[in-house]
């Protein structure tokens, strides 16, 4: 596919390191739960303090954020393979839907933890550690409820369209793209 609108790199690993792979499939499996639990915890709006899967929402909530924050910390360090041969618009589209699920990957935990904050729950990481408070009870970041619903949602779409393009390349352009992060 050596074409003028083509990008090639080189010298740049085959595969992802040992370390991002294991981040990226632990944040998989922890969004899994996440959203699963989110569609299946009561409404928060009737909760007076987190128990139950709110707790486990909690708790997976910023065990993701500090997992997902240590993520980035060694993307920023590690030396990633290159996307191969590509056409400059499918670069452009995974660098768009990438950076956006690395921001929202960020954004939705921290709103959830200042919607907790506002309606006076104590957060804990990973259910254990208390964290520090960044809103008080009765504030108006107890009204970012709605604003994480809709982020978690943006997420999982974008998640969703991930898939997809490794699909499209795994059967459609068999390029064995996924074998990088196995």
């Amino acid at each position: 596919m050596n074409t003028p609108d083509t990008i090639r790199f080189r010298r740049t690993p085959a595969r992802y390191d040992v370390a991002s792979r294991f981040f990226h499939w632990l944040c998989v499996l922890l969004l899994v739960a996440q959203f699963n639990i989110g569609w299946l915890m009561p409404d928060a709006d009737s909760v007076k303090t987190p128990w139950g899967l709110v707790a486990w929402h909690i708790g997976i909530g910023t065990a993701l954020l500090v997992i997902f924050s240590t993520r980035l910390i060694w993307v920023v360090m590690r030396k990633a393979p290159g996307p191969g041969e590509q056409r400059l618009v499918l670069r452009f589209l995974a660098v768009v839907v990438h950076g956006s699920m690395y921001a929202l990957m960020l954004l939705v935990p921290v709103l959830g933890w200042l919607n907790a904050d506002g309606r006076g729950w104590i957060v804990r990481l990973a259910g254990i550690w208390r964290l520090p408070e960044f809103a008080t009870a009765n504030s108006t970041a107890a009204a970012l409820g709605e604003w994480h619903s809709t982020s978690a949602i943006v997420l999982s779409i974008l998640i969703g369209l991930h898939v997809f393009a490794v699909f499209v390349h795994q059967v459609g352009f068999r390029d064995n793209l996924l074998r990088r992060m196995l």
